[in-house]
C-alpha cells in the first residue's frame, strides 16, 4: 500500500530544522563540559575528600574544597592520572626534636624516616653513637630522638663477664639499655645514679633470701669423772654419748647462689642428747706402760690405747690444723660448747655428728666449721685447750678415719 504525505509549507520546514539545530548544539555543549571536568581525590592526613571540578589549577582545586595550606611549610604532591583522575596528597609540616652535642635541636619536616632526617641535616650518628629511635622509623609529630656517644664498659652478671658499649647516662640507664633487671635485694657494685665512663666495671650480684627448716644433730657433751682406780693417762667410757636431734628454721641469704648469711629463727628439739661420761684415772703410774694405737686397714679396725676396737668405713686424706678458743663460753657452729673431742670440718665432706679418729688426737666428733674448712683448704681443725698445744700440733697432712660405730 502506498501512503502519500501531505506536502509541508516552507514555514513548517524552517521550524523543524531550527529544532534539530537547537537539540544538537545542547548535546555538544554538555559533552564539552563533561570532557573538561576532573575527578579529584585529596588526601590530607587521615582526611580524604573526593569531588568533581572544572578547575584544573591545584590552588583553585584546594580552595574549592575549602582546604588551606601553608605554601612555605606544607608539601603538596599532585599526580594526574588517566581519564581526568587527579590525586593530591598534602603532607603537613610538623616538628621533630633531636638531642645531640649536649643540647636539643628542633626540625620542621613533612615526611621521611629518622635516617632521612639525620642524613639531611648531617647529624653525627655513625659508628660510636647510639640513636634512641630505630633508623627506619617514620617521623611523627612531637617525636624526640636522643643521639648519644657509646661508652665502653665491663659488666659482670649471672656468672658472665661481658665487654659492652652503652649510651651516655647513668648506671641505671646502662642496665636498662642492656635489659638487665635488678631487684631491690640485688647488689649493684656502683651507685645507680653514677654517670658511666670509659672502662667502668659494674657487677650485679643476685640476692635471694629463703626460709628453710633443716634437721640437725645435737652433739652430746662429755662429763669427766676422776677415779683413782685407773692410772694417770688411762680412761674409760662409763656412758656412751648419743647425739640428739632438732629441727632448725633458718633464714638464709644467698648471693649468686651461694649462702652468705644464716639467721636462726627457731629451734625445735626432737630428741635430747645423752651425755658421755668419761672416767679419767688419777692413780700415779708405778711403771711405764707403753701405749699405742693399732690400725688395721685390712680389717678396717682401729684399736685405741685402751684396747677398744673401733670400725671405720672410709678414710679421708688432707690438711689437719688445730685451734683454741680465745674466750670462755665459746660455742661451735652447731651450738655446743667448744671442747676437746669436738672438731671443725668441711661439712660438705664430713656431716655434723660424724665420729672420726684423728691420729695423734684420738676419737672425736664433727661439730664445728670455719672459713678455711668451707674453702677446701683444710680437712679437719682439731680443738685443743691452749695456744701452746696448737703451736705444738702445727699443720699435719694425714689420714682421717670415719668411724662406722
Amino acid at each position: 500500500m502506498i501512503t502519500k504525505f501531505k506536502s509541508l509549507s516552507n514555514k513548517q520546514v524552517k521550524r523543524f530544522v531550527s529544532l534539530i539545530l537547537i537539540v544538537g548544539l545542547g548535546a555538544g555543549s554538555s559533552a564539552a563540559v563533561f570532557g573538561m571536568s576532573n575527578d579529584v581525590t585529596i588526601t590530607d592526613g587521615a582526611d580524604v575528600t573526593k569531588f568533581r571540578t572544572l578547575h584544573n589549577e591545584t590552588g583553585a582545586v584546594l580552595r574549592q574544597a575549602g582546604i588551606l595550606v601553608d605554601n612555605e611549610k606544607d608539601k603538596v604532591i599532585r599526580t594526574d592520572l588517566a581519564n581526568n583522575q587527579v590525586e593530591i596528597v598534602i603532607k603537613r609540616a610538623f616538628t621533630v626534636d633531636v638531642f645531640f652535642d649536649g643540647e636539643w635541636h628542633s626540625y620542621e619536616v613533612n615526611d621521611g624516616t629518622v635516617a632521612d632526617l639525620i642524613a639531611l641535616h648531617n647529624i653525627p650518628a655513625g659508628d660510636g653513637f647510639h640513636v634512641s629511635v630505630p633508623m627506619d622509623e617514620p617521623l611523627a609529630d612531637g617525636m624526640k630522638i636522643v643521639i648519644s656517644r657509646l661508652i665502653p664498659i665491663n659488666i659482670v652478671v649471672d656468672g658472665e663477664t661481658r665487654a659492652v658499649s652503652v649510651p651516655e647516662g647513668t648506671v641505671a640507664d646502662a642496665l636498662k639499655f642492656l635489659k638487665i633487671s635488678a631487684s631491690p635485694d640485688d647488689i649493684v657494685s656502683e651507685p645507680l645514679d653514677r654517670v658511666v665512663e670509659d672502662g667502668l666495671s659494674i657487677t650485679v650480684n643476685r640476692v635471694e633470701v629463703k626460709e628453710v627448716t633443716e634437721r640437725e644433730p645435737i652433739p652430746f657433751a662429755t662429763e669427766v669423772k676422776k677415779s683413782d682406780s685407773l692410772s694417770r693417762g688411762e680412761f674409760k667410757i662409763e656412758v656412751a654419748g648419743v647425739n640428739g636431734e632438732k629441727d632448725v628454721t633458718k633464714r638464709i641469704k644467698y648471693i649468686d647462689g651461694k649462702p652468705s648469711q644464716v639467721e636462726v629463727l627457731a629451734e625445735n628439739v626432737l630428741k635430747a642428747p645423752v651425755n658421755q661420761v668419761k672416767i679419767v684415772g688419777t692413780k700415779p703410774n708405778t711403771k711405764h706402760r707403753a701405749s699405742r694405737v693399732s690400725i688395721s686397714e685390712e680389717n678396717g679396725t682401729i684399736v685405741d690405747e685402751n684396747g677398744n676396737v673401733h670400725h671405720y668405713s672410709k678414710t679421708l686424706t688432707g690438711r689437719v690444723t688445730a685451734y683454741t678458743a680465745c674466750e670462755g663460753g665459746s660455742r661451735t657452729s652447731t651450738g655446743s660448747p667448744v671442747a676437746v673431742g669436738r672438731v671443725a670440718v668441711d661439712r660438705r665432706k664430713i656431716p655434723y655428728g660424724t665420729r672420726l679418729f684423728v691420729p695423734g688426737y684420738g676419737i672425736c666428733v664433727a661439730a664445728d666449721t670455719g672459713g678455711a674448712l668451707m674453702s677446701g683448704r683444710t680437712l679437719v681443725d682439731v680443738y685443743l685447750n691452749t695456744l701452746a698445744e696448737c703451736r705444738r700440733w702445727g699443720v699435719k697432712n694425714c689420714k682421717v678415719y670415719v668411724l662406722a660405730d
